[in-house]
């Protein structure tokens, strides 16, 4: 792995972690790094999928399709971490797909590695639950977000959780995450 990327992701861990060293260069041992260009995919919807990306640079757009269109789920943007969890845990295809919308470098974990880095280090440990309790939390609020907040909230979560997003998201992206069309986003934007 790029020195780089090691560096970005050490001072990432040490912000949400107390790994020492040492971990942290087990960790970077089973990792790999992935450039896709703009367009390119990490996961398409029926890969089998087995790994964990922190995004070094760049962003993925992750969306379903539902009747030929296309829904936005998530922006996964630098110093975040991405996986289809439910894919990796039950061993089964993904339904999602994860695209690169700008040029974009991953650092990939594979996700069995990782846990077996778990099972003999507490700290490791702590690392991966506190990432798939943050991929919980994300998907509950994203959740909760439909059922109790209207369009200009979510817009305004969204704003104040990525403030980049009006800058390097397209509006027909950022409409479709919140669930509106452009035009409205347009006019929510316009108040």
């Amino acid at each position: 792995m790029e020195d780089a990327g090691a560096d970005q992701l050490s001072r990432f861990l040490r912000k949400i972690s107390s790994l020492t060293t040492e971990e942290m260069e087990e960790l970077v041992s089973i990792t790999n790094c992935l450039t896709l260009p703009k367009g390119n995919f990490w996961i398409r919807e029926g890969m089998r999928v087995d790994k964990v990306a922190f995004i070094e640079k760049g962003y993925l757009r992750k969306y379903y399709v539902k009747d030929g269109k296309e829904i936005t789920d998530e922006f996964y943007f630098e110093d975040s971490f991405s996986a289809d969890i439910p894919s990796i845990v039950n061993g089964t295809n993904a339904i999602a797909n994860f695209q690169a919308m700008e040029d974009t470098e991953l650092l990939v974990f594979p996700f069995k590695s990782l846990e077996k880095l778990a099972e003999r280090n507490h700290h490791i440990e702590h690392f991966v639950r506190l990432m798939i309790q943050q991929a919980f939390i994300n998907f509950y609020n994203r959740t909760a977000s439909f059922i109790l907040n209207s369009p200009k909230e979510r817009y305004q979560q969204l704003m104040n959780r990525h403030p980049e997003v009006l800058q390097r998201v397209t509006q027909y992206h950022i409409a479709s995450y919140l669930g509106i069309t452009p035009q409205h986003l347009s006019r929510l934007r316009a108040r």
